[in-house]
């Protein structure tokens, strides 16, 4: 091959070779080849003698019942329009739906569930079930509102009336020589010394709903006292900060005992190493802001190259003693393949029942003559 011909292949060569030494540098890797061709992908299994079915039921959240082996859901069944809260057994089965609320609150001194809902009136109300029969009881609730909150006191003692630079008036308060702004919380509980005393002696609740709140985050504003009398409180910062002052650490946080809770994945295991199958290429391209730190700018670079690996994943599922082997390609499927289990099967003959992005399945053995 005559030279010149060398010099261009070596001239197309070296791009391509840089271009390859790149990517691997980046995060590319050779996709592998699959160490268990003969395991179907999830749902699908190995074991014929076992079958995993999908409840129609979507769990969107879920909490333990105190004294109780049952759960707490928010779900929705597929012949209903809205979202409700049910109690379900760990083994799937609904016990009771309760219907249509903003918030269950778990009542743990006097074992009831407590539903809130909001009115035409936007003014709060109860509804208050037995933990054990479902059955309504009577609910008793107040409104709390603070009848004179500390800034307002405080304005009335030591507030004086001012004009500021623009012509308006404002109360500003000014403090004689040796006071405190301590020694006027101290008057203000003395003052409010019958609220100080309810505020101590009441108990937490814990807020279950379809966000955040699992039912082991105490719900802070709605709380009850040893009677059993739900009391609700203003969301308003004012009213809030004069009860901190009248009941310290009145809105921290309390938790429920996590003992009772749904186990993460004991039936569940991993029985090879994940390979890589593909690679996604991302460039993450776009002009950053070059700001210099504390003014306000970002800072980062123009492109950000990065391979993300996908991976394809192997599994062993356990009933009892009875197991099944399947896979989960990630190019298919970025689902999470299990999730939460609910109950613990004895035998073989029992199902399990494990909780899904929101779906529930169950693993159970195929009866002989069925």
């Amino acid at each position: 091959m005559p030279k010149k011909y060398i010099y261009w292949v070596l001239f197309l060569l070296l791009p391509i070779a840089a271009i390859v030494a790149y990517s691997f540098h980046i995060g590319y890797v050779i996709p592998q080849k699959d160490k268990h061709a003969d395991w179907p992908e999830y749902p699908n299994h190995s074991n014929r003698n076992l079958v995993i079915i999908e409840d129609k039921k979507e769990i969107i959240n879920f909490t333990t019942i105190p004294k109780s082996d049952l759960l707490l859901i928010y779900y929705k069944n597929p012949d209903s329009t809205n979202n409700t809260y049910g109690v379900m057994s760990r083994n799937g089965k609904l016990i009771i739906d309760l219907g249509y609320y903003t918030t269950v609150y778990i009542d743990e001194i006097h074992n009831r569930l407590i539903a809130q809902s909001f009115g035409s009136n936007d003014s709060s109300k109860f509804t208050v079930y037995d933990a054990r029969t479902f059955k309504p009881l009577t609910a008793h609730y107040k409104n709390v509102k603070i009848e004179q909150s500390f800034d307002a006191y405080l304005k009335t003692e030591r507030g004086i009336e001012k004009v500021d630079s623009d012509g308006y008036k404002q109360t500003v308060i000014t403090l004689k020589s040796g006071e405190t702004e301590a020694l006027f919380k101290e008057k203000y509980i003395k003052k409010n010394a019958n609220l100080a005393s309810l505020l101590k002696g009441l108990k937490e609740l814990y807020p279950f709903d379809d966000d955040q709140q699992d039912g082991y985050r105490n719900a802070g504003y709605v709380k009850i006292d040893q009677n059993g009398v739900i009391y609700k409180f203003e969301y308003f910062d004012k009213e809030k900060e004069s009860i901190e002052i009248l009941c310290k650490n009145f809105f921290d946080d309390v938790f429920r005992d996590e003992k009772s809770k749904p186990s993460l994945a004991n039936h569940i295991s991993t029985p090879d190493s994940s390979i890589v199958v593909a690679n996604n290429f991302d460039s993450d391209f776009g002009l950053y802001n070059r700001g210099t730190a504390g003014s306000g700018g970002g800072s980062g670079p123009l492109w950000d190259p990065k391979f993300e690996l996908i991976y394809l994943d192997y599994y062993q599922l356990r009933l009892h003693n009875l197991t099944t082997f399947f896979k989960q390609d990630g190019r298919k499927s970025s689902v999470a393949v299990y999730g939460i289990e609910l109950n613990e099967p004895k035998s073989d003959n029992d199902t399990l029942v494990f909780l899904t992005e929101s779906r529930l399945y169950y693993l159970y053995r195929i009866q002989k003559g069925n």
